[in-house]
């Protein structure tokens, strides 16, 4: 599958839910951006400068690296390094970038600066390159941003798998490679990284690595494939906001249909990569619930994930863990990259940078 549908105007069913600042921002430079199909090709070159047009400037820490650290099977992937200027060893803030799943024009009218956002099928380390600079700057933290492997030159969980692989190798080398405090980790992410996030917080917990800390914004959580339509959903969000802008019904199912086309053909092989994926594709339905670390999760009101976001949330609670969960009505899924005009993203950034200073300090 090469083709994504083109952008459109704000559907009528959710405009009156959205904030007329985003509404705005979106009119003056999305909606009418030419109606033409994207291929995923030419959607990873523009991805750069995709929430450009509303991205705020971040403050600098004081020095940015890239390195590599050991992924899933060992093989080396990317990571880039954001040091705050008081002297280490740092409380450490692992971010995973979020998740392909928005809406895609060739090009802005306008462009402030570079920012792209993320995915299964997308996104690098410069993804969310300006919530980490806020992040380590704002905290007081080392923050580490994994450049997990994509769908689907690699197979769905390869997100999962690197992810986790990095914050083993984090826990157990860290100190001396980083100069980080080992004992001090937080996770973060946003859409198909906060999905990771919460995931690798379960099989951090069973592999006996403390973290103090796992705040995500907008996670994905339910597996969509189960569904022919959005009204099959159990999530009511998922058909109020069946044609919301930059994230609805179609996206979500094209991006979906990408990570499960990226397994096997072959009967014996796809077995064994379904075997691998486990409970991976539906985070709700992990086997236990208990003695997970201390869990914010930020939902947006106008964003079809917003509800299982929210029962999971809730899964958490019945766990008996500590749960901070916030909605930020009148925006989309993507909001928080939007923090130069939206009050809601700025807000999303400081409570997250305030949420990671109290754990981890």
């Amino acid at each position: 599958m090469t083709a994504h549908e083109a952008l459109n105007p704000i559907h009528p069913s959710v405009l009156p839910h959205l904030d007329p600042v985003f509404i705005k921002l979106y009119n003056e430079n999305v909606a009418n951006t030419p109606n033409k199909p994207i291929d995923l090709a030419i959607l990873r070159s523009k991805y750069s400068v995709l929430y450009s047009y509303g991205t705020g400037p971040a403050p600098d820490p004081a020095r940015i690296y890239d390195a590599t650290v050991p992924g899933y099977n060992g093989d080396l992937i990317p990571v880039r390094v954001y040091e705050p200027s008081s002297p280490g060893p740092w409380p450490v803030h692992i971010d995973f970038h979020g998740g392909g799943m928005h809406s895609f024009p060739l090009l802005y009218p306008r462009i402030r600066r570079l920012m792209p956002t993320a995915g299964w099928g997308l996104g690098d380390l410069d993804t969310e390159a300006h919530i980490c600079k806020h992040l380590s700057v704002k905290a007081d933290v080392c923050v580490i941003d994994i450049g997990y492997r994509l769908v689907p030159e690699q197979p769905f969980p390869i997100g999962i798998q690197d992810s986790f692989a990095a914050l083993e190798y984090i826990h157990a080398q860290g100190a001396s490679k980083f100069n980080i405090d080992t004992t001090r980790i937080s996770l973060g992410g946003v859409s198909a990284g906060g999905n990771i996030a919460l995931i690798v917080a379960h099989l951090a917990r069973d592999a006996s690595i403390p973290l103090k800390l796992v705040a995500v914004g907008t996670p994905v959580i339910d597996d969509i494939s189960k569904y022919a339509s959005a009204s099959e959903s159990p999530y009511p969000s998922v058909q109020q906001m069946e044609h919301a802008p930059t994230l609805n019904w179609a996206r979500l199912k094209w991006f979906d249909n990408l990570k499960w086309e990226s397994l096997s053909s072959d009967v014996g092989l796809r077995k064994e990569q379904l075997d691998k994926i486990s409970w991976y594709a539906n985070a709700m339905n992990a086997p236990s619930f208990t003695n997970l670390p201390k869990t914010v999760i930020y939902t947006a009101g106008c964003d079809p994930l917003r509800d299982e976001g929210e029962a999971y949330a809730m899964k958490l609670v019945e766990g008996g863990n500590e749960v901070t969960l916030k909605r930020f009505e009148g925006v989309p899924h993507p909001f928080m990259h939007m923090d130069n005009d939206l009050w809601q993203a700025k807000e999303f950034i400081d409570k997250t940078a305030a949420h990671i200073r109290v754990a981890l300090h």
